[in-house]
């Protein structure tokens, strides 16, 4: 008897165990590092009618069973604890997370360096006339100095400096101003590369001395060296592209492609410098290069000729060097004229030869701009509609396109539309309910398509789906394909640290001056059609919409991690709201297209 009884309390237990709420945390997973923030969100489900507690705060529960939490983390390892009760019961889930620690003050009356706050704490190695720069965070109130090696020591100042604004949380905000504190206790200082100094694997040490005498030293690894400025160091890239940006990790400067020939004067962590002129850096990966043979060397480029031909659509620049060199083009704000600068090269032509044909390219002027660098200025007839740049041989090739001629009664026909759908085979962003951005995308995507070809456009989709695209391979299929457009089409998330439950909605991005057209069309669309937040009109400095060739933009119509905008990006109906509000921008673009 008392065996039954034990049998039926287990079934019982059990049979209240399977009807209790599911408790379902998306985000964050279990062990994931956050950065230093103080508040940030969490997401996943509950079963539906669900009441919800998160660290003993009560949390909205969406009707589909979503939840959006924004709640304040502490330092170090934190956990998450989730309560959800119903009808049949009580769930309960616990997660673990590591923040990382924010600058905090030292009490005065200790006497330390923080050594995992030392800066720099990777290899360097600096060319002659570079400064070198140095930090740490210690005990407020003392006398600092920092020396390279066992050398002469340099002074360094209490800064008493603001924490740096995170740059994404404030572009994810609606505020105009970082939310930074001043943290006491971080020193600074910095010393001049003079070449002379012979350092080779140095360590940096770090001195804080307070007002009793009483002193303390930290150091680097073996770090530092001088860079050798006495040879010429060349390198060419090695793979399909290779990314030159405007400081190691930072922002993108400009691709150049395999077999582009670079000079190196430094080293930067996993980046090395590249001397592109007197005045003018970039930085590129390490593993995208490989060197030449020691005593190789590439004199500067000599451009000799400058010369048009009359294109299919458009005209054809031909810039003749005595070798490649790394160029940019800045297409202007006007849409009527284009700026190139020549690195490493200095001019040596008398006259720029035109096409009698040619009636796209006005006028070409150029001038030595430092001993170093070229600068050609054109201007145009035509709007530009968009460029390719490429070499062949020794001859920079700029195919300047004009706009396609528009049917304005079906503006769509016979143009070639290339759509993007984000991510894969990443996932790209996930909702409360597990939704995956990628597929959402891809489905937005067929509508948008669906629409386009009914029109008598061929539509291009830079992956299929399932299909895994790399992010550089999707704007080279659609130049390959020679479309007239790029659309890419995306679903949004926040960095740890903002606040979706304030600042969400659509959003609309370009890069080319060219392309904004597109994007205010696209994005007042939104505005008329979309029942959200307006999250704002965009320059991004992305991949996508950095396509040269044609007009294009990335779009961001909702946030997927907000439990309303994931149920209504589910909606069949409301993606079809979408792509009419994308497909109805681009026709009046195209419209306005003369």
């Amino acid at each position: 008897m008392k065996k039954i009884s034990l049998i039926l309390i287990l079934l019982i237990a059990a049979g209240s165990a399977q009807s209790a709420p599911k408790i379902d945390l998306v985000y964050p997973p279990e062990g994931a590092d956050i950065g230093p923030v103080s508040w940030s969100f969490i997401l996943g489900s509950v079963t539906p009618g669900s009441q919800l507690s998160v660290n003993g705060r009560k949390v909205d529960v969406y009707k589909t069973g979503a939840f959006l939490a924004y709640i304040p983390f502490d330092s170090g390892e934190f956990i998450i604890q989730l309560s959800a009760l119903d009808a049949s019961g009580i769930a309960t889930l616990d997660r673990k997370v590591n923040v990382a620690q924010r600058k905090r003050t030292i009490r005065p009356d200790s006497l330390c360096i923080l050594h995992g706050s030392i800066n720099p704490n990777y290899n360097l190695s600096l060319p002659v006339g570079e400064r070198l720069y140095v930090s740490f965070q210690g005990t407020p109130g003392c006398k600092a100095s920092f020396s390279v090696g066992r050398s002469l020591g340099f002074p360094m100042q209490e800064q008493n400096a603001a924490t740096e604004a995170d740059d994404k949380i404030l572009a994810f905000s609606d505020s105009s101003t970082a939310d930074t504190s001043v943290v006491p206790g971080i020193y600074g200082g910095s010393c001049l590369i003079q070449g002379s100094e012979g350092w080779e694997s140095q360590r940096i040490y770090f001195y804080l001395v307070d007002l009793l005498g009483n002193a303390v030293i930290d150091s680097t690894g073996p770090i530092i060296s001088n860079w050798d400025d006495t040879r010429q160091v060349f390198a060419k890239v090695k793979d399909s592209i290779a990314v030159l940006k405007t400081a190691p990790g930072l922002g993108y400067e400009m691709f150049m492609p395999r077999g582009m020939i670079l000079q190196i004067n430094g080293i930067h962590d996993q980046y090395y410098r590249l001397k592109l002129t007197e005045t003018k850096e970039a930085w590129v990966k390490k593993s995208s290069v490989e060197f030449f043979p020691a005593g190789k060397i590439f004199r500067t480029a000599k451009l000799a000729l400058v010369k048009t031909a009359k294109a299919a659509r458009g005209s054809q620049l031909s810039i003749s060097l005595s070798r490649p060199s790394v160029y940019q083009v800045f297409p202007g704000s006007d849409g009527r004229s284009l700026k190139i600068l020549l690195y490493d090269v200095q001019a040596d032509m008398d006259w720029v030869r035109y096409d009698p044909a040619d009636g796209f390219v006005n006028d070409i002027r150029w001038r030595q701009v430092d001993s170093r660098t070229v600068e050609l200025e054109m201007s145009l007839n035509n709007k530009l509609w968009g460029y390719s740049a490429a070499y062949q041989k020794n001859t920079l090739v700029l195919s300047l396109t004009a706009p396609p001629a528009i049917n304005k009664k079906n503006p769509f026909k016979g143009l070639k539309i290339a759509l993007d759908p984000g991510h894969s085979p990443d996932n790209g962003a996930v909702g409360p309910l597990r939704t995956l951005e990628k597929d959402i995308n891809w489905q937005i995507t067929q509508r948008l398509g669906r629409m386009l070809k009914k029109e008598g456009a061929s539509v291009l989709y830079t992956r299929e789906n399932g299909e895994g695209a790399s992010i550089y391979q999707r704007p080279s299929r659609a130049a390959g394909w020679k479309a007239d457009l790029l659309v890419s089409i995306h679903n949004n998330a926040s960095p740890d640290g903002a606040n979706p439950l304030l600042n969400s909605g659509y959003s609309t991005y370009y890069y080319q001056p060219y392309s904004r057209g597109l994007a205010e069309t696209v994005h007042r669309q939104f505005q008329k059609n979309l029942p959200l937040n307006d999250h704002g009109l965009f320059y991004g400095n992305l991949v996508l919409c950095r396509a040269t060739e044609f007009p294009s933009i990335l779009v961001e119509p909702a946030f997927i991690i907000v439990p309303r905008e994931e149920a209504l990006l589910l909606d069949g109906a409301f993606q079809e709201k979408i792509a009419k509000a994308v497909y109805t921008g681009i026709k009046e673009f195209l419209l306005n297209t003369k």
